[in-house]
C-alpha cells in the first residue's frame, strides 16, 4: 500500500483525510476521487479559465509521442541526479513533479528513484492528470496550481518539473531544509529545424535565468537529433508544444504537408537547491 499523501484543504489550508473516496478537512470541504485515481484540488474559483493547461487533444498528442521514447535521452539523467543530491538526512524522501502532463517521465523517474517515500505528480489541466493517473496507483496525483501548492510546507524533498513554468517564490517554502528542483529547460537549439516551418525567423531559446533563493548545484546539457517518419508524429510534437497554441493557419498548412522531419533536440537540466 502506498504511503497516504499529505494533502491540504486548497480552501482553507487544513489537512484533508481519505474516508472512502473522500478527501475531507475539518471544515467539511469535500474532494472525490475519480475513478481514474486522481483527485482536483483545483477549485472553481481558483481557474482563470473553464479548462486550464493542455485540452484533450494536446495530452493524447503528448503521450503518442513520448511513448515513441523521443525524448527519452532526459529519463538516466534526471534520475541519476536526483539520487545523487537527495540528502541521506532525508531517507526516504518525498517527490513532487510540477507539470507532470500524462504523466510519462513521473512514472519512469520516480520508480528509478533509490530513497522515494510518498511521490505526487500534479499538473493544472485535468485531462493530463486523468491520463497519468491510469499509469502507476502508488503515485498520489492530483490537480493544481503551481501558484497554490496544496501540500505542507517544508513535505518535499525533490521538486521535478519538465518543460513546465514553476512559481518559485512559492515552492521555495514547500521544500524541505536542503531540498532541490530538478529543472529541464529546452536548450539553446531545441527543435529549431522545426521551427523553421513555423516562423519566418526562428529563434534560440533562452536559457532560465537563476531563481531567487536557489543556489545552483549542478547543470547537464543534452544534445541529440530526432527524425520523425510520419505526418502524425509530426502532427503529435506540434500539439503537445507551446508553438501550437498561437501558430497561424499559414504554419499549421506547413506542417500538415510535412511527411518526415529531421530536428535538433536539447534540453538543461539544472539543479537548483533552496537557500
Amino acid at each position: 500500500m502506498p504511503t497516504a499523501p499529505l494533502f491540504l484543504c486548497p480552501i482553507c489550508s487544513n489537512a484533508l483525510e481519505k474516508e472512502n473516496n473522500i478527501f475531507k478537512c475539518e471544515n467539511n470541504h469535500c474532494f472525490d476521487s475519480a475513478k481514474e485515481g486522481y483527485v482536483n484540488l483545483l477549485p472553481v474559483q481558483n481557474k482563470k479559465t473553464k479548462q486550464p493547461g493542455d485540452n484533450k487533444a494536446m495530452i493524447v498528442a503528448r503521450k503518442l509521442f513520448l511513448e515513441k521514447n523521443y525524448y527519452d535521452i532526459l529519463l538516466t539523467p534526471c534520475t541519476e541526479l536526483i539520487n545523487r543530491y537527495l540528502s541521506t538526512e532525508n531517507n526516504p524522501a518525498n517527490l513532487l513533479d510540477i507539470g507532470c502532463g500524462d504523466g510519462y517521465f513521473t512514472n519512469i523517474i520516480f520508480n528509478n528513484i533509490e530513497r522515494s517515500r510518498i511521490c505526487y505528480g500534479m499538473d493544472i489541466s485535468k485531462e493530463a492528470v486523468k491520463v497519468a493517473a491510469k499509469r502507476d496507483k502508488t503515485i498520489h496525483w492530483f490537480v493544481a496550481s503551481s501558484s497554490n501548492i496544496p501540500l505542507p510546507d517544508e513535505s518535499i524533498d525533490c521538486i521535478l518539473k519538465i518543460n513546465s513554468p514553476l512559481d518559485y517564490a512559492n515552492t521555495t517554502k514547500k521544500l524541505s531544509n536542503g531540498g532541490f528542483v530538478v529543472s529541464v529547460t529546452p536548450g539553446k537549439k531545441h527543435l529549431f529545424s522545426f521551427k523553421s516551418h513555423i516562423y519566418e525567423t526562428a529563434h534560440d531559446h533562452e536559457p532560465e535565468t537563476q531563481p531567487i533563493n536557489y543556489k545552483l548545484l549542478d547543470t547537464v546539457n543534452l544534445e541529440d537529433t530526432i527524425t520523425l517518419q510520419t505526418q502524425s508524429e509530426i502532427e503529435q510534437l506540434f500539439m503537445m508544444t507551446p508553438f501550437y497554441w498561437n501558430a497561424s493557419q499559414t504554419a499549421k498548412d506547413n506542417i500538415a504537408k510535412l511527411t518526415e522531419l529531421t530536428t535538433e533536440i536539447a534540453f538543461d537540466i539544472h539543479i537548483w537547491q533552496k537557500n
